[in-house]
């Protein structure tokens, strides 16, 4: 990625989207060493980026950005279209699903909270790894104060077409995370 694309995506990053009419500004400052330090850590400690080596992850580190959001703040919403993956620094999101019930009544279920874990701390949209758009279907929202390091699907995807090994390894990663996925869906299934 070159130095424009950089600077436009932190340009970019500044902002979220119009949400319920009001621009909201993301506390965003430039990347200093211990922002650059936490993105490492974060990847790190992510399932789906961990196995990289030091290169791997240095250059990844590259094209992310670090959001801050405050208890009761929402990411996304269910139904919302997305490209951008997110994986929990610090703090507590929930992932919630609305559902419509028999009646005219709506039952908005939580359906996994990220914690602070060795495991599942990536939430976001999935299908932008292979350029595909991504419509999400649960909302994220925080419990507490939360510090996101973020990555926008344009800027992976360039690196994985520039770099086959780093895209071979992720998304052979990808494929197993999601499998795990669906059959702790089916257990969960299974035990109603």
């Amino acid at each position: 990625m070159d130095t424009w694309n950089l600077m436009a995506f932190r340009a970019m990053m500044r902002y979220k989207s119009f949400r319920s009419g009001l621009l909201e500004q993301i506390v965003f400052a430039e990347c200093t060493q211990m922002e650059s330090d936490e993105i490492l850590t974060t990847l790190k400690k992510c399932e789906l980026f961990k196995h990289l080596d030091n290169d791997e992850l240095d250059t990844l580190a590259k094209l992310c950005a670090v959001e801050e959001y405050g208890a009761g703040e929402t990411i996304y919403g269910q139904g919302e279209t997305g490209d951008r993956l997110y994986i929990l620094s610090k703090g507590q999101v929930s992932l919630n699903r609305n559902y419509k019930l028999h009646t005219s009544r709506n039952a908005d279920v939580v359906v996994y909270v990220l914690r602070e874990t060795s495991n599942r701390r990536l939430i976001g949209g999935w299908c932008t790894l292979v350029g595909k758009e991504h419509v999400f279907m649960c909302s994220a929202r925080c419990d507490r104060d939360s510090r996101l390091v973020v990555i926008d699907g344009k800027f992976i995807n360039d690196l994985m077409a520039d770099k086959p090994d780093i895209r071979i390894k992720i998304l052979e990663k990808l494929i197993l995370l999601l499998r795990g996925r669906l059959e702790s869906s089916y257990e969960s299934f299974e035990s109603i």
